[in-house]
């Protein structure tokens, strides 16, 4: 599929691929992208294709676990969504501020994802409840726990929380490594939405990004969870991933 190379154009290709997306989602039936073999493909197929309309190449270390799973990941971008959605299917845990995105909010909830407010513990129950399910019906949960995004560099300590379904269900922890190498000190600029950044002056960046910008996503070998502390578990998960980050960066 070739895409068109300058700013406007890859702008007019995402507005058409994203109104696909709606059109996609009315007509599917409510769970039917999360529940089936068939809507988790077309949902891998959305994220695959919107990467390449950014500009993205995607490259991929490892095998990510089979479903059921608990699959973290540090976090630097919106665009990590579209990267892990790309190569491994499931429901992805979100900051209850993306609901209110236009248009793309309503998608993230047609696709599955669970949407959860910070710092509101009967909100993280009812995510937890509900994470529980996806794994009762064989569906990896996707969770960026460090519950903020970062500048690449580093990544912050782990929220343990959310960890104790998988911990309870006995699914196995996956470790993902998510970077975005360029010149600055590793990272490419154009990648990190943090601070004060806006949606659409983050995806005007990389639309006007010369060249492509590569991600990297590194599965790392699952970790079991059964019996085991929450805390340490967030530890142990954030320590595979940091090691990576801050070798590579450095």
């Amino acid at each position: 599929m070739k895409l068109p190379g300058g700013g406007i154009a890859r702008l007019a290709a995402l507005v058409a691929h994203t109104l696909l997306g709606a059109t996609i989602a009315l007509i599917v039936p409510a769970g039917g992208l999360t529940d089936s073999r068939s809507g988790q493909a077309v949902v891998c197929w959305w994220h695959a294709t919107l990467l390449k309309i950014l500009g993205l190449r995607l490259h991929v270390l490892g095998t990510p676990a089979p479903a059921p799973a608990l699959i973290v990941a540090n976090h630097v971008s919106w665009i990590d969504i579209a990267a892990i959605g790309a190569v491994t299917p499931g429901r992805f845990v979100a900051k209850a501020e993306i609901r209110d995105w236009p248009l793309i909010g309503w998608l993230a909830a047609r696709a599955g994802t669970l949407y959860i407010r910070r710092g509101d513990r009967r909100a993280s129950a009812a995510v937890a409840d509900q994470i529980t399910q996806a794994f009762l019906r064989d569906q990896s949960v996707i969770l960026f726990p460090e519950g903020t995004s970062t500048d690449g560099r580093d990544v912050h300590p782990f929220h343990a929380r959310l960890l104790t379904p998988a911990i309870e269900a006995g699914c196995p922890v996956q470790p993902v490594a998510l970077r975005y190498p360029g010149e600055d000190a590793g990272i490419h600029p154009a990648a990190p939405f943090i601070n004060d950044d806006t949606l659409l002056a983050h995806l005007w960046r990389l639309l006007r990004a010369r060249g492509e910008v590569h991600v990297e996503l590194c599965f790392f070998a699952a970790e079991a969870s059964a019996h085991m502390d929450a805390r340490d578990l967030a530890e142990r998960t954030r320590a595979v991933i940091r090691h990576h980050i801050t070798e590579t960066v450095a």
